[in-house]
């Protein structure tokens, strides 16, 4: 199928290809039409849609299209997200430590080796060493 071309949605109209139909129509009639010339070609249905809800058209007389579409659009986010968590991570994994972090680390290095030594001081004076 080629691009489907929607102009000109009115509440009342839709102008497919040039030619203005009752939105009713386009809506009910026409894309169970066209969704049916796609078959079973997945991909296909999804453009039709598409280019339903692109051009703010409902999906609700056709429930398939409206499962596809949905699913579709699912996918994608889950593929957004996913590429997103990758560039975090790989930002993160990247990412050079600023010189107040490194102090701060060094900082409580320090502090927790101080507190082992104490620590230790304290059990050898309670043993009487």
């Amino acid at each position: 199928m080629n691009t489907l071309s929607i102009t000109a949605v009115t509440p009342e109209t839709v102008c497919i290809h040039g030619q203005t139909l009752a939105r009713e129509y386009a809506e009910t009639v026409l894309l169970g039409l066209l969704v049916a010339s796609e078959g079973e070609n997945h991909a296909g249905i999804v453009k039709v849609a598409e280019a339903f809800t692109g051009a703010g058209l409902s999906l609700g007389a056709h429930p398939k299209a409206s499962r596809l579409y949905a699913g579709h659009v699912l996918e994608k986010q889950r593929e957004k997200e996913r590429l997103e968590a990758e560039a975090r991570a790989h930002a993160e994994r990247c990412r050079e430590p600023s010189p107040q972090e490194i102090a701060e680390y060094r900082a409580e290095k320090e502090r927790r080796a101080r507190e082992i030594r104490e620590h230790g001081a304290r059990l050898r004076s309670a043993r009487g060493h």
